[in-house]
Parts: C-alpha cells; sequence; structure tokens
C-alpha cells in the first residue's frame, strides 16, 4: 500500500478543463495504491467542491492571500514577477497548511506542477513527484515572438525586461525539479528532452473513449447546432492563447474559408470572456460554458487548433481524435503528440495555410474520413485515461521505492 498526499493550485470542478481532467486520472490511479490526501492551494474563503473531493481520504486548503500593495510592487521591481511571487506563497503558505498534511508521514507527495511544488517543496514527508505538464517560460518566450507579455499583454519594455528575467528564473525552477524531486512527471517526449534527467516520466494527456450516441432530446438545440459547415474551436477562452486562436480564427482564418465554403461558420465552445463573447456574429456562434462538449463535437465537420502560443499538448486535439473528427492545427497546437502531419491531421502555421487545409477538407468527405480514422486509431492506442493511470501508478512506485 502506499499512502499519498495530493499538492495543487488547480481546484477541481465540472466541466473539467484539461489540467483538470489530468488531476482526476493522476488522483484516481494513486487511489488505486492506498489512502490520498488532498491539499489545495487557493484564495481565502476558497471551498472545494464536495462532490469532486469525495474519493479523498483528507482534503484541505492553504490560503493564499492577494499579493498586493507597495512590498508586492518593490519585490516585483527587485526580483522579477515570477519569482517574487514565488516568495510570497512560501511566506504565507507554511502557517497555512493543515496539521494532519505535515504530521503524516507520506510515501509519495505528488505535486501537480512546479509552481505547487516550489514554495512547499521540505513541508511534507514523503518522496516527492513533480508533475511539470506545462513549462511556463517556453509561454513566455512564444508570446514574446508576438511582441506580447504574460496574458498576451503589450509587451512594455519593462514588461520585456520582466519576461526575460522570469525566462530565466522559470529555467532555473526546472533544473531545480530535475536534480531533486525523486521523479518528474511530463506530458510527451519533447517536455522530458526539456527537464534532462533520467528521472523523468512521460504520463501522456489523455481523453475518454466517447459515450455511445444517444437519440437527441426532442426540445430544445444543443449548442453549436446551428447550421452550415462547422468548424469548431473548443476550450477556455479566459486562457490568453485561446483567446488570441479565437479572433485569429474568426478575423483572418474563417474570411478565406468562406470564399470556398460559403457556408462554413465557427462554433468557439467553452467559458469566454467579454472580448470572446462580442466575436459572434452572423458566422461565428459563441457557447460560452456548456455542461459537455459532446453534442459541440458531434455536430462539427472541423476541429480547428490555430495556436500560436502554448506548451504540453493539448487535449482537445485529443477530444476530436476521440469523436472522429478531423483536426486542422497550427504546429504549436499539435506539439507534442506523437502524431504524423497529413496523417493524422493536417497543419499549417499561416492564415492562409490553416484556411487552405480547413477547405480542402471541408470539399473532401474522403479525406476527412481518412484523417479521423488514423487519429481515432492513434488516440485509442495511447490516449487513454486508462493507460496513462498505469503510468502514473509505476511512477508513484518508483518514487516510494527510492
Amino acid at each position: 500500500m502506499i499512502r499519498s498526499l495530493f499538492v495543487s493550485d488547480i481546484l477541481p470542478r465540472r466541466p473539467a478543463g484539461g489540467a483538470v481532467q489530468r488531476m482526476n486520472v493522476v488522483t484516481g490511479a494513486l487511489a488505486g495504491l492506498g489512502p490520498v490526501d488532498a491539499l489545495f492551494l487557493a484564495p481565502p474563503d476558497t471551498v472545494p467542491p464536495q462532490e469532486e473531493t469525495a474519493h479523498f481520504d483528507r482534503t484541505g486548503v492553504a490560503t493564499v492571500p492577494p499579493y498586493t500593495g507597495v512590498r508586492a510592487l518593490l519585490e516585483i521591481a527587485a526580483r522579477g514577477p515570477s519569482a517574487a511571487y514565488a516568495a510570497h506563497q512560501r511566506r504565507t503558505l507554511t502557517p497555512a497548511l493543515p496539521a494532519w498534511s505535515t504530521g503524516t508521514r507520506y510515501d509519495v507527495v505528488w505535486f501537480n506542477r512546479e509552481r505547487a511544488w516550489l514554495p512547499l517543496r521540505d513541508r511534507f514527508t514523503g518522496r516527492t513527484v513533480v508533475d511539470v505538464d506545462d513549462f511556463e517560460d517556453v509561454l513566455i518566450r512564444r508570446w514574446g515572438q508576438f511582441g506580447r507579455g504574460v496574458w498576451g499583454m503589450p509587451l512594455t519594455p519593462w514588461r520585456r525586461v520582466q519576461a526575460r528575467r522570469s525566462i530565466t528564473w522559470w529555467g532555473r525552477v526546472h533544473r531545480r525539479v530535475a536534480r531533486e524531486a525523486a521523479v518528474a512527471v511530463v506530458s510527451c517526449a519533447d517536455d522530458a528532452a526539456r527537464l534532462g534527467t533520467d528521472r523523468t516520466v512521460v504520463v501522456p494527456n489523455t481523453y475518454p473513449a466517447p459515450p455511445p450516441e444517444l437519440p437527441e432530446p426532442s426540445s430544445g438545440q444543443p449548442p453549436g447546432t446551428g447550421g452550415g459547415t462547422t468548424m469548431l474551436f473548443q476550450g477556455s477562452f479566459d486562457w490568453a492563447p485561446n483567446a488570441d486562436a479565437a479572433r485569429r480564427l474568426t478575423g483572418e482564418i474563417l474570411p478565406l474559408v468562406r470564399e470556398r465554403v460559403p457556408d462554413a461558420r465557427v462554433v468557439l465552445a467553452g467559458a469566454a470572456t467579454p472580448d470572446v463573447a462580442a466575436l459572434a456574429g452572423p458566422h461565428v456562434e459563441v457557447t460560452g460554458a456548456v455542461p459537455s462538449m459532446t453534442p459541440c463535437l458531434r455536430a462539427a465537420d472541423l476541429v480547428v487548433v490555430p495556436l500560436r502560443v502554448g506548451s504540453g499538448t493539448r487535449i482537445k486535439i485529443l477530444e476530436a481524435f476521440a469523436y472522429g473528427v478531423p483536426v486542422v492545427s497550427t504546429t504549436v497546437g499539435a506539439e507534442g503528440l506523437d502524431v504524423t502531419a497529413g496523417e493524422h491531421l493536417a497543419v499549417a502555421d499561416t492564415a492562409d495555410g490553416l484556411a487552405r487545409h480547413c477547405a480542402d477538407l471541408l470539399t473532401d468527405p474522403a479525406r476527412r474520413e481518412a484523417l479521423a480514422t488514423a487519429a481515432s486509431r492513434l488516440h485509442a492506442g495511447r490516449h487513454l485515461p486508462e493507460q496513462a493511470a498505469a503510468v502514473v501508478r509505476r511512477a508513484a512506485r518508483r518514487a516510494a521505492a527510492g
């Protein structure tokens, strides 16, 4: 039996985005080895949803107060935003830890991302696993290529300096993870190479096999089924890379596609900010948050992933693969997945190239079917949750064994 503590600054919720889906796979796998406690790092007055935490033996919250005021400004100016906020977390989290979390001897302490590990790396008894499923320095560097700072903000000279400092700082953090963690976990082979340690385990992102198709309800129209030829882009649009891609899809790519496919339309499915909601129009539907992505996927002719910024791997592509929907993506969108362009999906990086692939596929049903079939085989062979759960259990056993 292995007793585990799972530490995360992301809370479980439904509908579950990609990060929560990964977290659910990990915690479910750990529960197969023995009791699991969960500790969530969150703002004051946060209460994790009971229905999403019932499978844990104990659940606690360590609160992180807002980082504001003169001290915050001075520390950010002196150390850079990433390092300064990590120091704030370390100061404030230690006294907020539940007594049981530091008083229990664990076999494995599994940190969901290095952001949770860094301020608490020596506060628990147990062998450490750190899941680095996104590399912050990669995201910051890619935003900089488009003249943008973190979260897509305009890159002023001061933000450019701070971005460089954060990239350097995150590089040091990742080297520290490689040195100190009993096991480091990543989502793809490219990220394993970035860490460069033989204690790295690749736990791929996953998506479950879709449920059987049920008859549509007699009343009401499912989201994303408004007629026409549908190009779907799904995700949480409060994440800046998704919002940037949504603007690119609706403003640059869709008009080019409609020159060849006049009834083409875009569906943006997922929680939307006001800026993304404002993209809605005669040929663009913004659904907002949906209880299930299934109706949108089943109504889609294509899934388009026009991301310019990202790291790790994209679960939205695995969703499309699972449902047999052909995919058009950028190189960044498809990064980390063991796919072959032209066999599993179509890949381009310019608006013209993406639009050409979309129009070609929308006018060629046989080609769409061929891509979808190959992609479905890849999903079933490598990206089901039970396959990743087996790797999680091996990683936990390896860490516990020392």
